[in-house]
């Protein structure tokens, strides 16, 4: 969507399936696509396009491209889009009705109502300088493009929807090319729209209102230069990537000002003919980056078989590896204010080199020492004590009124008779002060465990996978095209999901119920009630209590780490993977062309497992948050003497769970208390048509209409988005 150039202006897309971190570094393991633009030299002129159709849609483009100079050997490019319509309505059950009425919310939007804005707009610019002198067999471009979101919805996994508002992106890039030498050098940068963390002009999130300041930039610089060497050829080259993460304090918060990652890499590939049907490929690639200790090897070993010009087989090794996300890193930020009476839900990112380190300084007789923070106890919710629940019981006790007024799972009705029993005991109860011994506790995560499961976070590490393929590319026959790749992965330090990072102190449900009816008991009976009459009360109380007050925690296991040694949210980060992990799948494109009007394709994609339970456990299981199954077929017809094209097609997409941070529909009480759940995703089949009329006009223009979902199957094709129905699109493009 942030793309700056537009669809008339794409010469080409090659997509690289696969691990490709030899030759392209950091983060390309699972692939590379690149979209490579029309040379100016190649198509001069101008195109005008206008797109219009369902959901309010209006597109209109223009591409204008040309040469001069005494050997026309300047080439220039200038491209621009804009579009408007109407989103496919959707709202999240997950969504407060209004903003909610915290300090993290910028007063103005507190209490407000909440409301999606459907709109979509976008204004694309690019313009290119081309400098190309065949004598010499150097090419120069220089390109820079811009383009802004004026209006769209955009998922977020950490905070739900944000509501995007005059986002915009730009970019520009200078690459030279001179014989088999390369270097190019490009910038990036973002910018959300909001000028700080008090700006309410640009995007914000859906959920709790705050506004998104992202400010962020990427430079990245490339070298690489090609050589013969006997009958090998070679390819060396290093590249350097910059990032450098700004949010102002609202997307990093804490951490904001030092966040700059940089990456170096270098790498080596060859080609060498073992003989003339079997070459051989290799490449190695070394990566370092300062926010992770050591560095990173990329080997990759390939022999390609051609059989003939049309026909050829190939079997590969490859290492790849992924490094963390700058928001694995830095995030700090406020998900849910309220995710407890008392406690807030932040989602911190993993301290680079760090890691996460529990404070275990406090009474060595209580869960081992683990402290913990509690807005409950005395001295203050920034203050270190043990990991008891006890220590918190007063100071719980005196707010529980309160808290029973705001808590949103209990009606009207329950609320006035529990206020009222507590009320009627206060006298009882706000005397109370009870002893470790006396009230136990439990350490919570999901599900209850010990102490000693309770152990430090490591720093985050890169992941890595090593893929083994083979394949088949050729022509069978005169008319059939065939591309098979079935391959096989080992993944290792994928990472877990997101996922709850400190436990939470909680009553143990059993000394609570045997605390509480025996000193409201014996307080009813010194104050004068008879024995059956106290024992009848005190066991009313304990039935009315016990199951809310154990639910709700005491208080949260600190950490040693400064930036949250005072901190008493539940902390939700990002953690290494545990072991390894193996996937295996298989790729399958073929095409036929009938004769000179008529072409038939197929396509079918398998994974053979997409929920892990060896990373994250069986409540909170990694995920690929894909479908197994995928395929498509397609007849496409054309007749260059009429000027008649026309197309349709089929994709199936099989049914499949998801785990992604806040859309989560695997379990759903990984949410928070209170949220509904999500249904995950159904199998989808969709059918799509076109065709497309070259008009009898002297110049070059082209009418075309497009219906997408054709039989209106709504259907989601990813959990908290919305059914998309059928669109239909008409468009006419003019080239002169």
């Amino acid at each position: 969507f942030l793309f700056t150039g537009t669809s008339d202006d794409i010469d080409r897309i090659e997509v690289l399936n696969g691990p490709a971190s030899a030759l392209y570094g950091p983060n390309s393991a699972n692939g590379v696509l690149h979209i490579i633009t029309k040379s100016p030299f190649n198509s001069k002129g101008t195109i005008l396009s206008v797109d219009g159709g369902g959901q309010a849609l209006l597109r209109g483009a223009i591409r204008h491209a040309g040469t001069f100079g005494d050997k026309k050997n300047w080439g220039y490019k200038l491209s621009g889009e804009y579009m408007t319509g109407s989103d496919w309505p959707y709202v999240d059950p997950n969504e407060p009705a209004t903003f909610p009425n915290d300090p993290s919310t910028p007063a103005a939007r507190r209490g407000q109502p909440l409301k999606r804005d459907f709109a979509v707009r976008r204004y694309t610019g690019e313009a290119r300088l081309d400098y190309r002198n065949t004598e010499n067999d150097l090419e120069n471009i220089l390109s820079f493009g811009t383009s802004k979101i004026g209006s769209a919805i955009e998922l977020t996994t950490a905070f739900g929807a944000a509501q995007v508002r005059n986002w915009s992106y730009s970019s520009i890039q200078d690459r030279l090319r001179y014989k088999k030498f390369f270097a190019q050098v490009f910038f990036n940068g973002n910018n959300s729209g909001n000028a700080d963390p008090s700006d309410l002009t640009g995007t914000y999130y859906m959920r709790t209102g705050i506004p998104v300041v992202d400010k962020s930039t990427v430079t990245v610089m490339q070298l690489q230069q090609g050589f013969d060497l006997m009958t090998t050829k070679f390819v060396v080259g290093g590249d350097y990537i910059m990032t450098k993460p700004k949010s102002e304090g609202s997307i990093f918060g804490r951490n904001e000002g030092s966040t700059d990652i940089d990456e170096y890499g270098a790498y080596l590939q060859s080609t060498t003919p073992l003989n003339p049907k079997l070459d051989l490929v290799t490449a190695i690639r070394g990566d370092h980056t300062n926010r992770l200790d050591g560095s990173q090897f990329s080997p990759r070993l390939s022999f390609v078989y051609k059989a003939d010009a049309s026909n050829n087989f190939r079997a590969s090794f490859s290492r790849a590896f992924n490094s963390p996300a700058s928001f694995s890193y830095f995030l700090d930020q406020v998900q849910n204010p309220n995710q407890a009476p008392g406690f807030a839900l932040r989602v911190e990112g993993n301290p680079s080199k760090v890691g996460w380190q529990f404070n275990r300084t406090c009474d060595a007789t209580i869960n081992g020492g683990l402290c913990m923070h509690s807005p409950w106890v005395q001295t203050g919710p920034t203050s270190n004590v043990a990991s008891s629940a006890a220590n918190a019981f007063p100071g719980f006790l005196a707010a529980l009124p309160t808290i029973i007024a705001g808590l949103p799972t209990l009606s009207a009705t329950q609320k006035a008779q529990l206020t009222g029993l507590l009320g009627q005991l206060n006298p009882i109860l706000s005397t109370l002060r009870p002893t470790p011994a006396q009230l136990g506790t439990v350490l919570f995560n999901g599900a209850p465990l010990a102490a000693s499961s309770v152990v430090d976070l490591s720093p985050l590490t890169a992941s890595f996978n090593n893929t083994w393929e083979v394949g088949y590319k050729g022509l069978i026959g005169q008319r059939m095209r065939v591309a098979l790749d079935l391959w096989y992965q080992i993944r290792g330090d994928v990472g877990q999901p997101i996922g709850q990072a400190n436990p939470l102190v909680l009553y143990d449900p059993t000394t609570l119920t045997n605390y509480l009816a025996t000193n409201i008991a014996q307080g009813l009976i010194a104050g004068g009630a008879s024995q059956a009459v106290a024992q009848a009360t005190a066991t009313q109380a304990v039935t009315a209590l016990v199951p809310l007050m154990a639910a709700l925690p005491q208080g949260t296991v600190a950490f040693t780490n400064s930036k949250l040694a005072a901190d008493q949210s539940i902390i939700a980060t990002y953690r290494n993977g545990i072991g390894d992990i193996d996937v295996r799948g298989l790729d399958l494109a073929v095409d036929y062309q009938a004769n000179d009007n008529w072409l038939l394709a197929m396509t079918y994609s398998n994974q053979d497992k997409i929920v892990f339970p060896e990373q994250g456990g069986a409540l909170n299981a990694l995920m690929s948050n894909a479908p197994k199954h995928r395929a498509s077929a397609t007849a496409r017809y054309a007749n260059e003497t009429t000027g008649w094209t026309f197309e349709t097609s089929a994709r199936y997409a099989d049914a499949f769970p998801v785990n992604s941070g806040l859309l989560n529909s695997f379990n759903p009480n990984l949410n928070p208390a209170g949220a509904k759940p999500y249904p995950s995703v159904k199998a989808q089949t969709i059918f799509d048509v076109a065709f497309s009329y070259r008009l009898p006009v002297p110049q070059k223009a082209t009418w075309s209409v497009s219906v997408t979902n054709l039989v209106d199957n709504r259907v989601p094709s990813f959990v908290g988005t919305p059914s998309i129905g059928r669109l239909i699109l008409t468009k006419l493009r003019y080239e002169f």
